[in-house]
């Protein structure tokens, strides 16, 4: 249990303005980053063990770190966050040293992570990361490279503007900001379409959930690895593809942010 000094530290932390809170999760008891996304009700809608005593994970797309910390305190043994941003841009760096944490920082594209990452996880985690993709089948393929046990995928979805479609697996693409207002949004596939989208990848899906329950906007996946060579590659002539990531540095050139 933390002493009061650490209490003070914890509370201090989470009135923090001085970068973005995503996630809503338990910093210490009592005590809560102040968040939209719930990270205990996803961990729960994803139905992620209470127990990950000697598990590893990976956590994609991290942000503030919330699905990467309350993780380890579940027991996982080795967790690893990935982000694009610099582990300052959503606090994580911060985050990290107030509770005390062990988990790995690496600045990575989810299009980079199988390469730049050689291993695989018992635990994936891939939340609010899918439909800002312009390659989201890219991305999903080293989803599956680096999943050893269970990937958890969760993402906008198109069923309610799609209603009339619902057994037919369709994407909506947003060439702009029509999807929240929000031009780094790109696509979003129905539930049927992201489960066949799952299936193709080597993903096997165990369960689905989607909310709101009428017409979702929402779904999570939970998916299991499916041994050997993923589907699309049985079916077809296509083949994995490796990825660099080009960004903008100092000089206003692009450079590779691929870690060697």
């Amino acid at each position: 249990m933390p002493g009061a000094r650490a209490y003070d530290g914890i509370e201090s932390l989470a009135a923090r303005t001085d970068f973005l809170w995503h996630q809503r999760f338990e910093l210490a008891p009592g005590i809560f980053s102040p968040g939209t996304n719930d990270v205990d009700w996803l961990l729960h809608t994803a139905g992620v063990p209470a127990d990950l005593t000697g598990a590893s994970v990976l956590d994609i797309g991290t942000t503030n770190g919330g699905a990467a910390f309350t993780m380890e305190r579940r027991g996982a043994e080795r967790v690893v966050a990935t982000d694009i941003v610099d582990p300052m841009h959503f606090g994580f760096e911060a985050i990290r040293s107030a509770l005390g944490s062990s988990v790995e920082f690496r600045r990575l594209s989810v299009y980079e992570v199988s390469r730049s990452i050689q291993e695989q996880f018992d635990y994936v985690v891939f939340w609010g990361v899918l439909y800002h993709l312009r390659h989201p089948l890219l991305a999903l393929d080293n989803v599956r490279a680096v999943t050893g046990q269970t990937a958890y995928v969760e993402t906008a979805v198109c069923d309610a503007e799609l209603q009339a479609h619902a057994d037919t697996p369709l994407a909506r693409f947003y060439r702009l900001d029509e999807l929240g207002a929000d031009s780094s949004n790109w696509f979003a596939p129905n539930v049927r379409a992201l489960l066949d989208w799952c299936r193709s990848c080597g993903l096997d899906p165990t369960a689905v959930s989607s909310w709101p329950q009428e017409c979702a906007s929402r779904a999570m996946v939970t998916a299991v690895a499916v041994p050997g060579v993923p589907e699309y590659q049985a079916v077809s002539y296509e083949r994995p593809l490796l990825c660099s990531v080009a960004g903008l540095g100092l000089d206003g050139r692009l450079h590779s942010v691929t870690e060697p």
